[in-house]
This record gives structure tokens, C-alpha cells and sequence, in this order.
């Protein structure tokens, strides 16, 4: 009798639950997706600032549809306030054009029909070290508020003299080992500046069309004291430019222009943002979460971008790139 009892329970139990109905997607809550990173070298300030989405349908489908991560920007009201002046910037939307594909060719899973973007316009002297700055994001018709706040990178210098023409190659009988060069330079860390991240512009009319290749050095993170530096090694040089220019079925020409460093430097926070989000590698696939939004997610940080235009290389080095290099310099 006990067993027909637990057999009768048993199907009680199963067609009950049958009657109910399994909810995948919880209740939507309104979150708050911030990308910004101020730079007090630019008077113009970019902020990304979208929502996620929930919805029964398939994620890629809905990313398709750009109301399903923008706000309608006459809902949001945004500011760029100096704590320490207690002056504020109210942010406006903009329309910028979007990529469709991503870096590899690949047709990109998110709308660009309508890439909205929050602009500040920061006068000479509004960013500055030393000082807080707050973003404050409310929505006037949820009342949800979503705040960040960062210091500021305001100046970057060199502290290698650059007036020197750059010696790649030196056409050297009496060096034995090669005739390649580099060049070194340095630098001091700035304040709240913790990453640093050096691009070589080499600049070449093609056919008379003035173009530019992007020779990018790395990441280098302060490691606490002493001077900074990165090393541009000379067969590096080259062997970048040989594969770049790579084109067999090129018959035109190229002159060379010159070159210019431009130096990007970061916060710690943006350290750590990169770090997280570097792609896995290990047999643990986890990773751990990080953002400084309060009340939303992503990164609001500081980056400072410095330039040094219009160096030019030493005469053995062009002509290394006329007669050896083999990508049709004259």
C-alpha cells in the first residue's frame, strides 16, 4: 500500500509540473553599458553609452535592431562635472558612422544603422591634473542614475631629443656583427599615467597619394621607478615595412616623407580593464569582472595621446630603402 502511495505522489508531482511553465529570462532590470576614456590633448570628449537587452528571441537577432542597446537620447541626461570647480559640461548625441565588419573581414553582430555617441566640448584647460571627474548619467523616465569618476592624464614629453635624424641602417664596413641600428627612447612616467603605448607613423607618397603605416611597439607598464623607455631595433624596421608593402603586382612608386611617434598613455584602471578582457588562454576559462561604473558596467577612465611629427631618417637608411629594400622606393 505504501508503494502504490509514493507511486501515486510520484505522478502527482510529474504532471504538475508539467502545467508549469519554465522562465529562462528573469525579470529585465535596466542596465547601463559606459565606455569613456577623457583626453585632456583633444577638446572634444567621445562616451559610448548604451543598455543591455533581454528578450525571448535569440541575442544576435536583437542586437540587429539598434532600439535594443541604444536610449533614446532625449530620455538620458548626461554631465561631465569638475569636482573641484563644481563647473559641469552637459553632454550632447551625435551621429557617428560605423564599420560594419570587424577587424578580420567578419560582419559585425551589432546595429550600425544608428551608432549614437555622447559629445563633451572641453575647453583649453578644463582637464587637468589633480582633479576628479564625475559622469553622471539619469534617465528622467526610469530615474535610474549611473555615476563614474576618474583623474586625468594632462602632459606627456619625451625626454629623448628627437631633432636627430633616426639611423636604421649605417652602411658600415668595420661593424661587424651588422650594419642594422636602433634607436632608444625615453621617456619619465606622468601623473596617473601607468600604461604607455609607443606607434612609429612611417608616412610615403604611393603614386603621388600621401598614405601611412602604423609600426606599433607594445604595451610598457611602469614598473615602479626609473626612466621608461622602448628600443626601435632597425631589422625590425625593415622586415615591418617589407611586409606591409608586400605587393607583387605593385608597379608604381613610393617616396619616403617622414615619421612621427605618437604616444598613448593610460591609467592603471584601463590597465586592469585590458587585462581582464584579454582573451583566455588557460584550461580555466573564467574570468573575473571589473568596471568602475557605479550602477552600470564597462570603463570610465583617462588616456592622454601625444605627438612628435616629422622626423627624418639618416641618408644611409633612405638609401637602404631604395636599393635593398625592394618595395620601390625612390
Amino acid at each position: 500500500m505504501r508503494n502504490m502511495y509514493l507511486l501515486f505522489t510520484v505522478v502527482i508531482i510529474l504532471f504538475s509540473s508539467c502545467e508549469n511553465e519554465f522562465h529562462v529570462n528573469a525579470e529585465w532590470e535596466e542596465t547601463t553599458v559606459v565606455y569613456g576614456l577623457l583626453d585632456a590633448s583633444l577638446d572634444t570628449q567621445y562616451i559610448k553609452i548604451n543598455k543591455a537587452f533581454l528578450g525571448d528571441t535569440s541575442a544576435s537577432v536583437m542586437a540587429q535592431y539598434a532600439d535594443s542597446v541604444n536610449y533614446d537620447p532625449s530620455n538620458l541626461e548626461i554631465k561631465l562635472h569638475d569636482l573641484a570647480s563644481n563647473s559641469s559640461i552637459i553632454l550632447d548625441d551625435i551621429l557617428m558612422n560605423k564599420d560594419p565588419f570587424d577587424p578580420n573581414g567578419n560582419l559585425g553582430v551589432f546595429s550600425v544603422d544608428s551608432n549614437i555617441i555622447y559629445r563633451a566640448l572641453t575647453p583649453s584647460g578644463f582637464l587637468k591634473d589633480n582633479r576628479m571627474y564625475m559622469l553622471e548619467i539619469k534617465n528622467r523616465i526610469s530615474g535610474n542614475e549611473v555615476f563614474a569618476s576618474t583623474e586625468v592624464i594632462s602632459s606627456f614629453i619625451f625626454t629623448t631629443n628627437l631633432n636627430s635624424k633616426f639611423p636604421f641602417y649605417k652602411d658600415d664596413s668595420d661593424w661587424l656583427d651588422s650594419n642594422y641600428r636602433s634607436k632608444t627612447i625615453q621617456w619619465n612616467k606622468v601623473e596617473n599615467g601607468f600604461i604607455y603605448e609607443l606607434d612609429v607613423r612611417f608616412n610615403y607618397y604611393e603614386n603621388g597619394e600621401l598614405k601611412h603605416l602604423i609600426w606599433g611597439q607594445g604595451l610598457v607598464t611602469f614598473a615602479g621607478s626609473g626612466e621608461m623607455s622602448t628600443t626601435l631595433e632597425g631589422a625590425k624596421f625593415f622586415n615591418f615595412l617589407s611586409k606591409e608593402l608586400e605587393n607583387p603586382a605593385f608597379q608604381g612608386t613610393r617616396i619616403f616623407k617622414d615619421i612621427d611617434l605618437v604616444m598613448t598613455v593610460g591609467t592603471e584602471e584601463l590597465n586592469t580593464y585590458i587585462q581582464v578582457n584579454e582573451p583566455v588562454s588557460g584550461i580555466v576559462q573564467q574570468r573575473p569582472d571589473f568596471t568602475n561604473i557605479n550602477n552600470g558596467i564597462g570603463i570610465f577612465s583617462s588616456r592622454y595621446t601625444y605627438s612628435q611629427f616629422g622626423i627624418d631618417l639618416t641618408s644611409d637608411t633612405k638609401e637602404y630603402l631604395i636599393e635593398k629594400l625592394g618595395r620601390n622606393f625612390q
